[in-house]
């Protein structure tokens, strides 16, 4: 079996080519939220890379006309997506000083995401990229300022608490 001739089948190339814009604009998506306020050096294109790049390893093995591709394949191609997606996301992890902080954490989760969010986009599952892409940025946008607050709760001494406490109630 032979992939897709290159000029005869116009609805492949339309749908293979949306799937690749799709899987674009929902790593670019995270990274738009990465970049904003300059969180992180990986923002619009990294992101939308790694999301382009899964689905085109995705779409490769699906479309390729290889014979005996079948899922056991596909999920050999999403285990190679993921295992290199991971030493893009080790570069955003960033140590200062003495390796007491670490920074990137959330960038190189950004990675992961956008890379299945790809796959997803390749395989056409398009309920579990949507859905995948709003949690996701449900969690980036309302995660950071709960994470502030937490914080500054957990820096408070036990008085300044006591005294927060007292002036919240009625």
């Amino acid at each position: 079996m032979n992939p897709p001739p290159l000029s005869v089948d116009l609805a492949f190339w339309v749908d293979a080519i949306g799937r690749m814009i799709v899987a674009t604009a929902a790593g670019m998506t995270l990274g738009w939220e990465r970049s904003r306020e300059n969180r992180q050096i990986m923002g619009l294109r990294t992101l939308g890379l790694v999301g382009l790049a899964s689905c085109i390893a995705v779409q490769a093995i699906v479309h390729s006309g290889l014979p005996n591709v079948n899922a056991d394949a596909a999920g050999r191609v999403m285990q190679g997506i993921l295992s290199g997606v991971g030493f893009i996301g080790a570069g955003a992890v960033l140590r200062v000083g003495s390796g007491q902080e670490v920074h990137g954490l959330a960038t190189a989760a950004c990675i992961w995401v956008s890379a299945t969010l790809g796959a997803a986009a390749g395989l056409a599952v398009w309920p579990l990229l949507v859905g995948g892409l709003l949690l996701a940025m449900l969690v980036l946008f309302v995660g950071a300022p709960l994470e502030r607050r937490i914080r500054e709760r957990a820096r408070q001494t036990p008085a300044e608490a006591d005294r927060r406490d007292a002036e919240q109630k009625p």
